[in-house]
């Protein structure tokens, strides 16, 4: 098996999409689904008597880039201008024996747009305008959404640059990262970057970094009446921002730094008061235009290109960790202060004065006081990563160490995006979006002072993320009546999150066994006589590794062509799922120390007296209960492909009337595990027997290396 970070599938991904790009740019057909975010327009041109007026021609431009688009209208009068980006446009009309008719419209994200025209008697040299071409009311089908404009997305109050913040402005959506459209499960609702999914297939919803909030010019939230275009119940489409032919950039920093004002606060709080320091810093900026190469190339109404750069640091003293640690007195030794929760004395004993059965009687130490010769090396190295307690509280009895310990959040988020008007008939746009984001929370039992060189990364949090989405879109006018789009793309998570320690063989440092070879900080902690406490004791927990390499990538294509009154779309989607998941189960150790070394047995009642023993007097010894390193390892790399197929009909019946039929067929294969590490039991008797399970259905008997005890069993 290759490692879970998936650098192969990496490789291969790409080389999947380059060699799609080259096999479906020489077709007219192929696979996809219409999330790319684009727009469309339609309508009918009559006279001023209300007749059709087939043939007439109309040119589509769009005012801020130049480009332009041509078609005429059908034998029924009706045109159709599909995959625009959003933006101003101007429509003319154009026909022998008729005043130019003009019109300016503004097309949003996703918009089914509706612009007829009326052409009047006259010369053609003589032009009507219409400030307001395109119906503000959506004729085309029924869907129900909310699109968000760019001025809006700026100047909203959000708090926090996440564009998902904004998603709860659509009626029935509950907004964040993992958004419920109508109350549907997470998971249901797609996202898209130009097209381009953006879901975590592992949790269902937004990615774990999201894309810049500046590059994100507007968004659609559709929540019912979707079309066969569409596969999930809910839908986000999000596209980003493009180049202009004018130039245009902007830069900002948003700097919160208390330490200026620290001397009011502690006024306002009162003296004594310690104000936790915070550095929030929020920075960046874009640029976008025509691509100018002075004396060289001109890329006014042609090539046009964007960029956007966003950071954020994020330095600040979180919620305070609240522990109880051993005194050092008690590491050395001495435990006179050994007692339950209702102020009951705790008699510990020596396990070496044993005596024989069936009374075991054992000997106490005297004051409770363990000796410095029997303390073993494993508490001494232990000791050295542990904090001394802050306060003079008994351990035993409450929390002994308040601290706080600094989080750090350092967030990049970076895209790039070119744009090219091949010509009038054919449009090229390449988008590369990339987030990046490390954080991480110190804390736990770390030494006084938590240097590098002491610190363990007990009780400490870290996650690494790293995303590339990558889309290439083509738009080809083929004639007056075709249409064609082709989209590939590539969705690429990585997510490493754990502790501080993950990446050190802390077993070996201890003295533990580790015959899985895997770093980190093992489990373990101290079983003490708690009085009516649920549970007591000493702890050095460090939560489980964990790493996800997710790639998806996708092949899509959606074309249009019409037919007389009917507006057909058909098309697809391929997609193909490479899910890398990595989580140790205390590979690195799971141990426990109970009282049970240091306590008196009672044969009578064949358990410890009450009121007897000490787990962390057994940690000084070195008299593990329990000791366990499980490999109950969740690793697999899973392998699925998505196929889809549509069909959709959009007939205008009659000037007031239009009608929509869909189909649609989608299939998801069965996961398989690249592998072959998933089996089924068999069905014949998996009710009445126990069954063991082998990778390949391998027989267990055959399988080096396993105890003839554990086959036994």
């Amino acid at each position: 098996m290759n490692h879970v970070d998936g650098k192969e599938t990496w490789r291969k991904g790409i080389f999947v999409v380059l060699a799609s790009l080259l096999l479906v740019c020489g077709m007219a057909i192929a696979p996809a689904w219409a999330q790319t975010g684009t727009a469309q327009l339609s309508g009918t041109v009559r006279d001023q008597n209300g007749g059709v007026v087939p043939g007439a021609a109309l040119t589509l431009t769009q005012t801020e880039t130049g480009l332009v688009r041509k078609t005429q209208t059908t034998s029924t009068g009706s045109y159709y201008f599909g995959n625009l980006p959003r933006g101003p446009y101007q429509l003319a009309v154009q026909k022998q024996g008729f005043k130019q008719w003009e019109g300016n419209l503004l097309l949003v994200v996703g918009q089914n747009a509706t612009a007829d025209a009326t052409l009047t008697i006259g010369q053609v040299t003589q032009v009507v305008q219409v400030k307001s071409a395109a119906s503000p009311i959506n004729v085309q089908n029924g869907a129900i959404s909310t699109v968000i404009s760019y001025t809006a997305i700026q100047d909203l109050p959000v708090n926090g640059r996440q564009i998902s913040n904004l998603f709860g402005i659509t009626p029935g959506v509950e907004s964040g990262s993992s958004p419920r459209t109508n109350g549907m499960q997470v998971g249901s609702t797609a996202i898209t970057l130009d097209g381009i999914s953006e879901v975590d297939r592992f949790g269902g919803g937004f990615v774990r970094q999201q894309p810049g909030f500046d590059t994100i010019q507007e968004f659609r939230y559709d929540t019912t009446g979707s079309d066969a275009r569409f596969a999930s119940p809910g839908d986000v489409i999000l596209a980003t921002r493009s180049g202009t032919n004018q130039i245009h950039g902007t830069g900002y920093e948003f700097l919160r730094d208390n330490s200026g004002g620290l001397l009011a606060r502690q006024i306002q709080d009162g003296p004594g008061v310690t104000i936790p320091p915070l550095v929030r810093n929020e920075f960046g900026g874009n640029f976008g235009g025509p691509l100018m190469i002075p004396h060289i190339y001109n890329g006014r109404d042609k090539t046009f290109f964007f960029f956007d750069y966003e950071g954020l640091r994020n330095h600040q003293i979180a919620t305070p960790f609240v522990d109880q640690v051993p005194t050092m007195a008690m590491w050395n030794g001495d435990l006179s202060n050994a007692e339950t929760t209702l102020g009951q004395p705790i008699t510990i004993y020596n396990p070496s004065t044993t005596g024989a059965g069936p009374n075991y009687t054992r000997q106490a130490y005297p004051g409770n006081i363990i000796p410095q010769s029997q303390i073993n090396q494993f508490a001494k190295i232990v000791q050295k990563y542990t904090a001394l307690p802050t306060n003079s509280t008994n351990p035993y009895l409450g929390a002994n160490f308040i601290q706080n310990y600094p989080c750090f959040q350092d967030n990049e988020n970076i895209t790039a995006k070119v744009d090219q008007n091949i010509s009038d008939k054919s449009h090229l746009s390449v988008r590369l979006t990339r987030t990046w984001s490390s954080a991480a929370q110190e804390g736990g039992f770390w030494a006084n002072p938590p240097t590098s060189e002491e610190s363990s990364g007990v009780g400490s949090s870290d996650e690494n993320s790293n995303i590339y989405n990558v889309g290439v879109d083509y738009t080809q006018s083929i004639s007056n009546r075709w249409l064609n789009e082709i989209q590939v793309g590539v969705l690429r998570s990585y997510t490493h999150y754990g502790t501080l320690a993950d990446f050190t063989n802390w077993d070996a440092t201890l003295g533990l066994p580790n015959p899985f070879g895997v770093g980190g900080w093992p489990s373990f902690g101290t079983g003490e006589v708690c009085g009516t406490a649920l549970s007591c004791g000493f702890l050095w927990c460090a939560c489980n590794v964990h790493v996800q390499a997710l790639t998806t990538e996708t092949v899509q294509d959606n074309a249009t062509f019409i037919k007389g009154n009917h507006t057909i779309q058909f098309g697809g989607n391929a997609s193909r799922e490479q899910n890398n998941i990595e989580e140790n189960q205390q590979a690195q150790g799971s141990d426990y120390f109970s009282p049970s070394w240091t306590s008196l047995w009672s044969p009578a009642n064949q358990a410890a007296v009450p009121l007897t023993g000490s787990g962390f007097g057994e940690l000084l010894l070195g008299l593990p209960n329990y000791l366990s390193n499980q490999f109950n390892h969740g690793f697999f790399y899973f392998r699925q492909t998505n196929l889809g197929l549509y069909v959709q009909d959009r007939w205008h019946a009659s000037s007031r009337l239009t009608l929509n039929f869909g189909l649609r067929w989608d299939y998801w294969s069965p996961y398989k595990e690249q592998g072959l590490s998933l089996s089924e039991p068999n069905p014949a008797n998996v009710l009445t027997a126990d069954q063991v399970l082998t990778i390949g259905n391998t027989p267990i008997t055959a399988i080096p290396g396993i105890p003839p005890a554990v086959i036994q069993s």
